[in-house]
This record gives structure tokens, C-alpha cells and sequence, in this order.
């Protein structure tokens, strides 16, 4: 698996082609100031969901709509 780590304004205007290389079998590491802030893996990536699996607090339920709090969301269709 290769890595590829690129600043976080790098990672806002690549972010698609961050996402094929995650997808594809490589990782991505996006740092801010040399300090790694995430990690993008294949979401088939076994070894990475075991050791950092995902928890429900991650995901919003129907009731939490976390991502459509934000103001600017009710006219996106």
C-alpha cells in the first residue's frame, strides 16, 4: 500500500483524486503544518476498520441530523 500525505489545502482541491487512491488500495494521509490530522483507507480496508472500527456516534440517526444543522443546507436539493 503506498502513502501519499498532502497538506490540507492540497486535500480541499484534490479531494476526488484522494478519494480513488484511498479507494484503490492506497492510503492518504492530510497534515496541517507537518501534523497528520486524517487518514483516508479504502472503506474495504479490513485492517483498518479492525483496528479503529467505526462507532455509531460517528453516523447522525433520522432523528440527528447532524450535517443539516448547519445554516445554508435548506435550499440544497
Amino acid at each position: 500500500m503506498s502513502t501519499h500525505r498532502v497538506n490540507l489545502e492540497e486535500a480541499k482541491d484534490q479531494l476526488s483524486d484522494l478519494i480513488t487512491a484511498a479507494s484503490e488500495g492506497g492510503e492518504v494521509i492530510i497534515e496541517e503544518n507537518g501534523r497528520p490530522l486524517a487518514r483516508l483507507v479504502s472503506a474495504t480496508d479490513s485492517i483498518a476498520y479492525r483496528s479503529s472500527p467505526p462507532s455509531s456516534l460517528e453516523f447522525a440517526s433520522d432523528d440527528e441530523g447532524l450535517a443539516w444543522d448547519a445554516e445554508g443546507w435548506e435550499h440544497v436539493a
